[in-house]
């Protein structure tokens, strides 16, 4: 079982080196530093009945496996395959689903394999924002299908419950699913690959545990609304002090905005 490495980021005592949570293979490695923004809210919800809320969820939820090539720069006229296994969720019951750019973006081929079903079917990108990190691929021929509700993110507080869903490290048998609080809001984080650097802003920070392969996949409230997207998670300091349960999430309402601006562009 190949697993991503997380490195630390060479810098200031502040830096923290983060990896996206891409899945099994040629996982790519990103460095993130964070900025920590003020949050003075007390609101705590905690999910009763976490059973239940898997129930509303999972039906909605899928595994994405991306296969990319490239040329070998060692040996020419050869050809490296990467493999990127990821989550996503079903955002329209005719089957586009929502997951990270990351995940997907460059693939030669996609599977998305449905929770619902278990059927895996052959997918393409729809739609891709690598500036926030989001990106949309599409499956044909399914309809009727299950889908994810966003949550309010104005409403979102600190210490509120959350379960993060994925297929972490790309495991045989289904979803992983752990459950923790949002640490923090508003979170800017900076991530840097290939020499390009992105900063997503206004992120949640949680320690529920999120692990390659979870990327792409919701992070739940109590009431089953997706409150954001698992992207990335922390590592450790440029001092090489090990980062614990350090995990951010795109928030629902950074979603939404993209899926609406989608929808005006017929993408969606």
């Amino acid at each position: 079982m190949a697993l991503a490495l997380v490195a630390g980021l060479v810098g200031g005592a502040s830096a923290l080196g983060i990896a996206t949570a891409a899945g099994l293979g040629e996982v790519s490695q990103r460095t993130v530093v964070v900025r920590i923004l003020p949050n003075t809210s007390t609101f705590v919800t905690r999910p009763a009945d976490i059973q239940g809320v898997l129930g509303n969820l999972l039906p909605a939820v899928a595994s994405i496996r991306a296969v990319t090539r490239a040329e070998n720069p060692t040996f020419p006229f050869t050809t490296t395959e990467s493999v990127a296994e990821g989550t996503g969720m079903v955002v329209t019951s005719t089957g586009d689903i929502l997951t990270n750019a990351h995940v997907v973006e460059g693939a030669r081929t996609i599977t998305v394999t449905l929770d619902a079903s278990g059927v895996s079917l052959p997918a393409r990108v729809a739609a891709i924002d690598p500036s926030q990190d989001l990106a949309l691929v599409r499956v044909s021929g399914e309809r009727a299908l299950p889908t994810v509700h966003f949550a309010d993110s104005s409403t979102t507080r600190v210490g509120d419950g959350v379960i993060a869903i994925g297929y972490a490290l790309g495991l045989a048998g289904g979803p992983t699913v752990t459950d923790g609080i949002v640490s923090a809001l508003g979170r800017a984080v900076t991530t840097s690959s290939d020499g390009s650097s992105v900063i997503l802003e206004n992120m949640l920070q949680t320690d529920a545990a999120i692990n390659p392969g979870n990327s792409g996949g919701p992070l739940v409230d109590s009431s089953s609304l997706v409150v954001g997207v698992n992207t990335a998670v922390a590592g450790a300091s440029s001092s090489g002090t090990s980062a614990q349960n350090i995990g951010f999430a795109i928030p629902a309402s950074t979603v939404e905005k993209l899926l609406a601006t989608w929808r005006s562009q017929g993408r969606l």
